[in-house]
């Protein structure tokens, strides 16, 4: 009898960064209103075991590139942004009582982290190079914000983050549908190194 390999994970681990990014570019971008930010905490949450699980299951299939940014997603990112916004929202004795600048080495170092991901990922298309290289750009001016205290920062950094999700809608889509039928059926763009 043929043993079943693992089954491909990132459209699942992919699709939960969707749904993160979105909500969280939303309160970024100022389109939600303040008080609903403790909400995100928990979507925010409810987006690590996808990205965790479904980065091991990648490692096990043997897609480093992958599993590495999903499994980073996963926890330093995803957890790290809930802690932290649960610290700013609930723990915090009162407005003004800690400066925010240590996130900004935290989306700084993340920034770095995820363009050299986007290298890795011009080896398989130019549309995921585009992608991954974009949401990097987030964080750097998630970077800005947290050093500077910039609102148009921080409302850029919402944008890009928004677009981003729709990146990831597609890109899942695309993984998803050619796993299921065998075959690409959303183009991803050709890769631009060998």
């Amino acid at each position: 009898m043929e043993q079943k390999s693992w089954a491909h994970s990132g459209p699942w681990a992919i699709q939960s960064v969707a749904v993160l990014t979105a909500c969280a570019g939303f309160v970024f971008a100022g389109l939600v209103p303040e008080s609903t930010v403790p909400l995100v905490i928990g979507i925010l949450f409810s987006c690590v075991i996808p990205q965790l699980v479904g980065g091991i299951i990648l490692f096990r299939r043997g897609e480093v590139l992958l599993a590495t940014i999903c499994c980073l997603f996963g926890t330093v990112i995803t957890m790290g942004a809930a802690f932290t916004m649960y610290t700013m929202v609930f723990m915090a004795p009162k407005p003004g009582a800690f400066t925010p600048q240590l996130l900004g080495v935290f989306w700084f170092v993340l920034f770095i982290i995820t363009e050299v991901f986007a290298i890795g990922f011009g080896r398989a298309s130019w549309f995921l190079l585009l992608g991954i290289a974009e949401v990097g750009a987030s964080f750097l001016f998630l970077s800005i914000n947290a050093w500077t205290g910039s609102q148009v920062a921080g409302a850029i950094a919402g944008w890009l983050l928004i677009f981003f999700s729709a990146f990831c809608i597609y890109a899942s889509s695309a993984l998803l549908l050619a796993e299921h039928f065998e075959r690409p059926i959303l183009p991803m763009g050709k890769p631009i190194f060998k």
